[in-house]
């Protein structure tokens, strides 16, 4: 008799918020995990779109309440036997899926990507105790450093806590000639510190152009710059088209950042680096695994003004370095950050935690 082949695992991967297809004929963004993922591996997307039509009298109850991501995990513990695994896109829907599925009695893995905002809150912490005998919880780290810093502060054993990483698609953002003006960019609304970016560059020979729009907070036209120098330019860019093109035009990119534990900046970070760009960016607690200081970038220390100054002359100055920088920075990426190989770091994990092995 020959081997009766396992059925494909039934994946559920879970938003916290809404999502919408690209409508026809709209614009196309880069690419996200889940639809790389999804594609790849199989599996379905769950999402707070989901739960407009919830399907227990319970999920109804916290729809009703305006806690759309209680609900959501609600539904996804009314379906859990549907699924071998479910992959949650935070710990903000994460942490909630968790609980309920205690609540439940159910088992199925679950694993949540893990940003680290929520490290220093009372609540998390006071939670850490059960997460941490939950077997069947897996925590997928943005970094090593956010890794390190989440067994320290929680407690997860190592065999749970993962530093899967980021992934970036480096296909939408790949790369390009720079331009000939002297300008560098930068992009991002949450936690910058632009104020000490636009110091650091008010006498230097450069045109600063500052996208300050965020996947996380509301867009903004500008961004606290009554007293600023006429070199630098903070708006809203709008569109991924938009800003990748204002990639495209910079020099270098720099990312300056406020103190934080949590993962921050490395969106901006990975994409500035797909697009061929050095970039100099603020070292937090937590920094992303991908900028490698004097490699593929430069690290600069919170509110370190002159500090900036000094690593923004040296690029400007050396164009050469500048651009052989960027070079290491888009090959590295592609080697390690690039969505086929996040998502192939991902699947080994999830299919380890059901017994199955990934394809090689």
């Amino acid at each position: 008799m020959g081997i009766i082949p396992k059925s494909p695992p039934r994946y559920a991967w879970v938003l916290s918020g809404r999502h919408a297809p690209t409508p026809a004929g709209g614009e196309r963004g880069p690419r996200s995990e889940f639809e790389v993922f999804l594609e790849r591996f199989g599996g379905q997307l769950l999402s707070c779109s989901t739960v407009d039509q919830p399907t227990s009298r319970v999920a109804t109850i916290f729809k009703h309440l305006g806690r759309p991501r209680l609900s959501l995990a609600n539904l996804v513990q009314s379906r859990t036997r549907e699924f071998d695994a479910i992959i949650a896109s935070g710990e903000d829907i994460g942490v909630p899926i968790a609980l309920a599925s205690l609540a439940g009695g159910a088992r199925t893995p679950i694993h949540m990507m893990f940003h680290g905002h929520h490290l220093e809150s009372p609540k998390l912490r006071l939670l850490a105790p059960v997460l941490r005998r939950m077997s069947h919880v897996h925590f997928h780290c943005l970094s090593e450093s956010l890794r390190e810093r989440t067994r320290a502060v929680l407690g997860i054993p190592a065999e749970r806590c993962h530093a899967t990483g980021y992934g970036v698609d480096t296909s939408y953002f790949g790369g390009g000639d720079m331009g000939n003006k002297a300008m560098i960019a930068s992009a991002g609304a949450a936690n910058r510190d632009y104020a000490t970016l636009a110091a650091a560059v008010s006498d230097l020979p450069v045109e600063v152009r500052i996208a300050a729009d965020s996947t996380w907070v509301p867009p903004v036209e500008e961004v606290g710059t009554s007293g600023w120098p006429g070199n630098v330019e903070a708006r809203s860019y709008g569109t991924y088209a938009r800003l990748r093109e204002l990639y495209g035009r910079a020099r270098f990119v720099v990312v300056p950042l406020h103190p934080a534990t949590h993962a921050c900046g490395y969106a901006v970070i990975a994409e500035a680096m797909a697009m061929g760009r050095a970039v100099i960016a603020t070292r937090t607690a937590s920094p992303p695994d991908f900028l490698i200081s004097g490699t593929t970038g430069f690290f600069n220390e919170a509110h370190d003004i002159e500090g900036l100054r000094t690593n923004i002359r040296r690029l400007l100055e050396n164009p050469v370095e500048a651009v052989e920088i960027g070079r290491r920075a888009r090959a590295h990426i592609l080697e390690t950050h690039s969505l086929d190989r996040f998502c192939d770091r991902l699947e080994r994990i999830v299919a380890a935690s059901i017994g199955r092995q990934a394809p090689a």
